[in-house]
């Protein structure tokens, strides 16, 4: 019976340790489980992350690119002598090798250049700067017919009729844009032309004055097409730090390709394609090995995992301050861009802020830069005069780059004119400092405009409305000054010299 006693405890001791044994291994596996599931969310939420910014900044790329396309063709649409040109119905020789293959197609890398009427008759088809025959454009004016209707309802719901003729209306919406200064009549699209993405923008040829007379209201449509280069996919793959970037069908499947629609075109059958950043890769390469030694050392596993875990969610972390720092600033001056500019002004509301004041500046004889000593002069200005803002103001506000050659500078709970304005003329001066490049000086201009919350409206959009305002009544004024806005009134000003 003591016998039997012994066996049945020895039974038991075997039954507790087989539990505890049993227990250890469930707990070790719920362990291991709970950390592979943790892992395979965080990688996966990290991946999401990073996708969707990057699809943002592509979206954002590929518009700044059209925008500039743009901006370059309406210094032709948008010109009294272009307009004059085509009184008659068709274009000088003079004109043609001068303005047209010497200065725009030499500058531009446009393929194709087009000017046409609204119905589709061609005027005048340029080729790689060669005049060509009208039926050779036919191709291209077939697949942009949507883009020529656009841009001809544009025009027309544009016109305001006068005494002795009509006025192209710009839209109100346009003062932020970087194409703020000519009126919003354009259509754009990015279309597969003669094999390769393009950039097309179609636009009434209007004068600069944008009076049209009544005899002239049917337009002639200036249609410029731009090849998106591979040097040009190899300077957004280094300003986006994206691999791979090109276009694929709107159709594909390939799993290694992240894609993304650009140029808000739904015509466009290709859409932009890259090999995505997709942290989680790495994530898993440096987390498994560790993970397998925890679950082999439980008690290792304790205090080992608590330090592994709280590594990987400071590197998530890591990941995705550096990402949204990216979706909120400029990739060439490191300043705010217009979303963050735009979230700065609703945080201020977040957190209870009732006064602020917005200065809004222009470089002035930018585009001449651009046009005589290039692109690469271009960024060195902007970057040279977005360093001289930020280190004039300090921890006072936050300096954003809307877009192109505009500004814009936050100033939480200061509205006074005797603080803003003096602040705005450094800024003038600021501009006004000539920037060194390649053993040149490069002199430019500037101009401001200051708003004030809630001096002069009761909105962030009635206040940068006002400092655009004032911005643009300093550059009729002459340029080179600042001016606070004074709703029904006159605007206090200070003149600044260019050295």
């Amino acid at each position: 019976m003591a016998r039997t006693g012994a066996g049945a405890v020895a039974a038991r001791r075997g039954g507790v340790k087989l539990g505890i044994a049993i227990a250890s291994a469930v707990i070790v596996l719920l362990f291991a489980s709970a950390n592979f599931l943790v892992l395979d969310y965080s990688v996966r939420q990290a991946n999401e992350f990073v996708a969707e910014t990057e699809k943002t900044l592509v979206k954002s790329e590929f518009r700044n690119q059209i925008e500039q396309v743009v901006l370059y063709q309406s210094g032709l649409s948008v010109w009294d002598r272009t307009f004059d040109e085509l009184g008659d119905g068709k274009l000088s020789e003079r004109f043609i090798r001068h303005d047209l293959r010497n200065w725009l197609w030499r500058e531009s890398g446009f393929s194709w250049l087009v000017f046409v009427k609204p119905a589709g008759e061609p005027v005048l088809a340029m080729r790689d700067g060669i005049i060509v025959p009208d039926g050779q454009s036919e191709e291209v004016l077939y697949w942009i017919s949507d883009l020529i209707k656009r841009a001809t309802a544009s025009y027309h719901a544009s016109l305001r009729r006068t005494r002795d003729g009509w006025i192209v209306a710009k839209s109100p919406t346009s003062a932020g844009r970087v194409n703020g200064g000519v009126p919003q009549i354009s259509a754009t699209g990015m279309r597969v032309i003669e094999g390769g993405m393009s950039i097309v923008v179609v636009q009434a040829v209007v004068p600069r004055r944008l009076f049209i007379p009544d005899e002239r209201r049917s337009p002639v449509l200036m249609i410029t097409v731009k090849p998106v280069t591979a040097s040009m996919l190899a300077e957004s793959e280094r300003r986006l730090g994206l691999t791979g970037l090109g276009f694929s069908p709107i159709t594909t499947d390939d799993p290694n390709l992240l894609t993304t629609g650009v140029g808000g075109d739904a015509f466009n059958p290709m859409v932009a394609s890259w090999r995505p950043n997709r942290p989680g890769s790495f994530v898993w390469t440096m987390a498994v090995p560790h993970i397998a030694a925890l679950i082999a050392i439980f008690v290792v596993v304790m205090g080992f995992g608590a330090v592994k875990f709280s590594s990987l969610v400071r590197a998530l972390e890591r990941s995705e301050a550096k990402n949204a720092h990216l979706a909120r600033h400029d990739a060439l001056t490191g300043v705010l861009s217009r979303s963050g500019f735009d979230h700065a002004i609703t945080d201020l509301s977040r957190r209870g802020q009732r006064a602020f004041s917005i200065i809004a500046i222009d470089l002035d004889r930018f585009k001449a830069v651009n046009d005589r000593h290039g692109h690469a002069a271009g960024d060195e200005v902007l970057r040279a005069v977005a360093a001289r803002f930020m280190a004039r103001l300090g921890e006072h506000g936050v300096v954003a780059r809307l877009g192109g050659d505009e500004f814009a500078v936050l100033l939480p709970g200061i509205t006074d004119p005797e603080i803003t304005l003096p602040l705005a003329e450094g800024f003038v001066r600021d501009a006004l400092v000539p920037v060194p490049f390649q053993g040149q000086l490069l002199q430019i201009g500037g101009s401001a405009g200051i708003g004030a919350f809630p001096h002069h409206g009761q909105s962030a959009h009635a206040i940068m409305l006002a400092a655009d305002a004032a911005l643009y009544s300093a550059k009729n004024a002459g340029r080179n000054r600042a001016h606070y806005g004074v709703p029904g009134g006159a605007q206090p000003t200070s003149d600044i010299e260019a050295a």
